[in-house]
């Protein structure tokens, strides 16, 4: 494989892919650990943790597509350009 190939940019974007998929499983998962409370009971603690479950859901969406651009940008970028 040569760097600047179709295969080489093809492997960088699927590694760039499967770190932004990752970082937003994990959101997901610690988010919905924090609503679950407000399944079961709802009250002000309860309510408070769903939205911090939100937050961290939505903040991880934002924060691994920010992270998927910039790799994407600084790696894979320079390889288009170059055709």
């Amino acid at each position: 494989m040569e760097l600047g190939s179709a295969e080489h940019k093809q492997l960088l974007t699927k590694s760039i892919l499967k770190v932004a998929v990752k970082t937003a499983t994990m959101g997901f998962v610690i988010g919905f650990i924090l609503m679950i409370p407000m399944f079961l009971r709802e009250n002000a603690f309860s309510s408070g943790l769903f939205y911090a479950g939100i937050a961290i859901v939505i903040g991880s969406l934002s924060y691994s597509a920010y992270i998927a651009y910039q790799k994407y940008q600084r790696i894979v970028k320079p390889f288009v350009i170059n055709d």
